[in-house]
């Protein structure tokens, strides 16, 4: 059989449903399309997860040493490979508003780089910064100014700090960036993932002349959501983590019964002179075409699924879980080379009646 002849008679199966072409495409795309979408969900599920923890303020840790936090060293703790963001903090004397003058604000001063720590949308160079309450309650904005007894201070910026069970201080405070030099009480610091380690390791901000009988603490900002969040070992032993593999496995079965429902019509070509070369290289041209549909098929699937919800990049989701799909296709062609494999001339009549 020449090549021309061979392509033909693969059209022809295909075309005419003797491969069942359709049938073992939607199968697969169904099969391995709903494991791939179960572990993207799962994925997805996990970047909802760590960014409510995050969003939280969970992640962020605080070193309280009352008058003997170096505000220096614990911005430079950011160099740390745990630490995203970090910043001092000490409480000032309270402030009183000439929009109310009965109710003294709490004042903080910062280091620079808490606006990190907090999310700070900066709009002005120099200012204070309050949180979006605080501006909703207040009635104002990045660049207005806040009417005191003495003079105006600008709003240089506004930060979230909704009420989710963390440290609720500075929703209702004015908070005051200045230099790094001064005593501070409290070293702020962006750990992820929050460990024992990156605890040990806080402690360093803590300024090495302290007195001994100084309490030091180390606590989580918001503890609603649990003390820590591993992504990465949540993401390792995630339940759907056998998706892929399981897809391979489907693509294997498919391939091989595929061949298998057909062994009469194979075993009949080698009986009237096909070559066994010929049948193996027409079963699996026959066995890509409707693996790669199947294939198409999960694959829109799965573009849906790692997009829909997800807060992170969803091209990452989709590249985690393609290759579960994409594995099935050599599966498949696998099982139809083991199943042609199997196929005997001598056997004929016996899949006859077997039929």
């Amino acid at each position: 059989m020449n090549v021309r002849d061979l392509l033909g008679e693969v059209w022809r199966n295909l075309r005419t449903g003797t491969t069942r072409a359709a049938l073992f495409a939607v199968g697969l795309g169904l099969a391995i399309g709903t494991l791939a979408v179960a572990d993207a969900r799962g994925v997805v599920d996990l970047h909802r997860r760590a960014d409510a923890f995050i969003d939280s303020g969970a992640s962020v840790r605080v070193v309280t040493a009352t008058d003997h936090i170096d505000g220096a060293t614990c911005e430079a703790l950011i160099g740390l490979p745990a630490v995203r963001a970090s910043g001092a903090l000490a409480e000032g004397a309270r402030l009183r508003l000439s929009s109310m003058p009965d109710h003294p604000v709490p004042v903080f001063h910062v280091t620079p780089r808490m606006a990190e720590v907090l999310g700070v949308r900066a709009e002005a160079a120099s200012g204070v910064w309050v949180s979006d309450h605080t501006a909703d309650l207040l009635g104002v904005g990045p660049g207005q100014e806040l009417r005191t007894g003495g003079e105006p201070m600008t709003v240089a910026g506004v930060f979230p700090y909704p009420d989710d069970g963390r440290d609720s201080r500075l929703r209702y405070a004015v908070v005051v960036p200045g230099g790094t030099s001064t005593g501070y009480d409290e070293c702020w610091a962006d750990t992820r993932p929050p460990t024992e380690e990156a605890d040990d390791l806080l402690l360093w901000a803590v300024r090495a002349e302290a007195d001994p009988t100084v309490s030091v603490n180390v606590a989580q900002l918001n503890t609603s959501l649990g003390a820590t969040f591993d992504g990465a070992a949540l993401f390792a032993e995630r339940p759907t983590r056998f998706a892929l593999p399981a897809a391979a496995l489907v693509g294997l079965v498919l391939g091989f019964v595929s061949v298998r429902l057909r062994r009469l019509e194979m075993a009949g070509a080698l009986h009237v002179g096909v070559s066994r070369r010929a049948l193996l290289v027409g079963t699996v041209l026959e066995a890509a075409a409707w693996s790669l549909a199947g294939l198409a098929l999960s694959l829109c699937a799965l573009v849906v699924a790692a997009h829909v919800g997800n807060p992170a990049d969803p091209w990452e989701t989709f590249a985690v879980d393609v290759w579960g799909p994409v594995g099935a296709v050599p599966a498949v062609l696998a099982g139809a080379v083991a199943a042609v494999s199997m196929i005997r001339e001598e056997h004929l009549f016996r899949y006859f009646k077997d039929r």
